[in-house]
């Protein structure tokens, strides 16, 4: 059964998030005040409603209460976002995220009981700044503790070799998730187990610290 969203804000950061949690075939709703920007986003094919977001009797009707998840993405009204979100967990809606502005405003957002509260800006330059800091070309994203999924595209150095996630395992301290193989004109994920033929330019997701990982990458990625 397919994951329904409702999404609060119909601005650049909602949209994009429509957009891709469609293409992951969610349900997605879409709620914004403006009648305007609802009928273009539902020119463009979303379902977008008008809604007031502080509006209680509005979020009971407009089904954001029982969306598996909502999302409080409404743009530089930091007063109403904060409204929305109290609302919401008040109204016992099952998992809220809330979009934050700048730091004050997460704060104020997790003392209201937001289940995640994100910072895009500050998230995004916090991953570049990372990855610059890291000299490497992969993506990293923090899992939990000091553990990371990281993104490695190979070199030649393990091309032609069977992978083996145990001796993987023991040889650089890595857990590898999946491969993605490039078959044509096309890529292909699978899973990682015994007996795949690695080649340059293969792509692994593997789990591990961020001094392994960046270590696996300077010793066998692009250009080794």
């Amino acid at each position: 059964m397919a994951k329904r969203i409702f999404i609060l804000g119909g601005g650049r950061f909602g949209v994009h998030l429509a957009t891709r949690l469609c293409e992951f075939g969610c349900e997605v709703v879409i709620a914004d005040d403006n009648a305007e920007r609802v009928k273009d986003l539902s020119a463009d094919g979303f379902h977008a409603i008008e809604m007031d977001a502080n509006d209680e009797t509005a979020l009971k009707d407009s089904g954001a209460l029982t969306a598996d998840v909502t999302v409080v993405a409404i743009g530089e009204n930091m007063q109403a976002s904060i409204l929305a979100t109290l609302l919401l967990k008040q109204l016992k809606a099952p998992h809220v995220v809330a979009r934050a502005l700048y730091t004050k405003h997460a704060q104020v957002l997790e003392r209201l009981g937001a289940d995640e509260v994100i910072l895009p800006v500050r998230d995004m330059a916090y991953r570049l700044a990372e990855r610059l800091h890291d000299s490497t070309e992969g993506e990293r994203y923090p899992i939990g503790g000091a553990f990371l999924l990281g993104e490695i595209v190979l070199g030649r150095k393990l091309a032609g070799q069977l992978l083996d996630p145990e001796s993987f395992r023991a040889d650089y301290g890595l857990n590898v998730v999946l491969v993605k193989q490039a078959k044509g004109d096309r890529a292909v994920v699978r899973e990682a187990g015994r007996g795949v033929t690695l080649n340059a330019g293969d792509v692994l997701w593997l789990i591990g610290t961020r001094e392994r990982l960046n270590r696996f990458e300077r010793d066998c990625g692009p250009g080794r």
